[in-house]
């Protein structure tokens, strides 16, 4: 199984290695079970414009690998982690997931075509630093354990995940345009781009502490609709779940809370189905609770928006702000659904559970159209 904890064992001391000496492991471990695998594969590294290995800055490659027959490319699912260099547990989340494909999970393809990136910032799971880049695209890293507001700064730098979407090519950096370029370039088309994050600023030891598993929802909204989505209130309280209640059975009253608006969107229905699958196998998601106690707050600005338990929807301060994440970027160009999760401070092995969790449910319910 994907989620076989005895998998964990063998592998989890990866996580405690030099990027090269994982690197190394990773690429070891990985050729060998393609050697016992009857289901096409590979393990390469991004290359550059020339075709060759591409480096970044530090002289570090980034891998790539692939699972599935190339004529199901055109259905193809895409996996990243690592984005933040500090946030290393989904690395080892993503190899365990091309694994179990490779080895044992190969009807859950079912006719797509699979590429995880499980680190696309080596530099930074070296030094388990922040890549932010300048208004030149040069990239300059930080400390990792930063103030949640993290995306913009007062430096003029950007957060990578947020140079995707710069206007101007050459801001964005050789890194970003390589892992676009190799992307938009591939032979199939992209249907799914997950993102796997997880929250290690000091803010998770306090505040998100067993938080469980949040799922982020790139979905394409018009600004009307997002504006529309702004002045809803999530309903919370008693007496706004009774009125929910009450309001869902009388369809004669307009759609007042986000759920009712955005239920009827597919995007949002097998995002449900993803996160129902999750709870499925006993494993925690986010719940409502965290938001309540700061919906009161008044500095707080909110960011993105609750649609259901344990799903957010990126909401209008990004889009205000004109912000586009990696997500959006490939979502921009290709029409793909995008999807980020937050895994929180909780113990390594129960955050890969929960990456692992979410790879499976996606191809279950993206891929083999299941519903949970």
């Amino acid at each position: 199984m994907m989620r076989d904890v005895r998998r964990l064992g063998r592998y989890l001391s990866f996580l405690n290695e030099s990027y090269e000496n994982f690197l190394e492991a990773m690429e070891e471990a990985s050729l060998y079970a393609l050697k016992e695998s009857n289901l096409p594969a590979q393990f390469l590294f991004l290359p550059d414009e020339e075709g060759n290995d591409f480096y970044t800055e530090r002289g570090r490659k980034i891998p790539v690998l692939e699972v599935g027959y190339p004529e199901h490319s055109r259905n193809t699912l895409v996996f990243e982690a690592t984005c933040h260099g500090g946030e290393k547990v989904h690395s080892l989340t993503l190899f365990l997931a091309f694994l179990a494909l490779c080895q044992e999970e190969a009807e859950l393809l079912n006719g797509a075509y699979c590429i995880f990136l499980p680190v696309i910032d080596p530099d930074g799971w070296h030094k388990e630093t922040r890549a932010y880049v300048d208004r030149s695209g040069e990239e300059v890293r930080t400390p990792v354990v930063v103030s949640v507001g993290h995306i913009r700064n007062f430096f003029g730098w950007e957060d990578a995940n947020a140079v995707f979407g710069r206007k101007t090519e050459v801001l964005r950096g050789r890194r970003i345009r390589a892992l676009q370029r190799y992307l938009l370039s591939h032979p199939g088309t992209i249907r799914v781009y997950s993102s796997l994050h997880e929250t290690v600023t000091m803010e998770s030891e306090y505040v998100y502490k067993n938080a469980g598993l949040m799922i982020f929802l790139h979905e394409r909204l018009t600004f009307e609709e997002h504006e529309r989505l702004a002045s809803l209130r999530y309903p919370l309280t008693f007496y706004e779940k009774v009125e929910f209640a009450i309001r869902s059975r009388l369809r004669f009253l307009a759609p007042k809370y986000r759920g009712e608006i955005l239920l009827h969107y597919p995007s949002v229905q097998k995002t449900l189905a993803i996160r129902n699958f999750i709870r499925r196998v006993g494993l925690p998601t986010f719940q409502d609770a965290f938001e309540a106690a700061f919906r009161e707050i008044p500095f707080l600005i909110e960011r993105d928006l609750p649609v259901f338990e344990g799903i957010y929807l990126v909401g209008p301060l990004f889009r205000r702000a004109g912000i586009a994440l990696a997500p959006d970027f490939f979502q921009y160009f290709t029409g793909c659904t995008g999807r980020t999760i937050e895994t929180f401070a909780q113990r390594r092995e129960l955050r890969i559970l929960q990456g692992l969790a979410f790879v499976e449910g996606t191809l279950r319910v993206e891929v083999k159209g299941e519903q949970f």
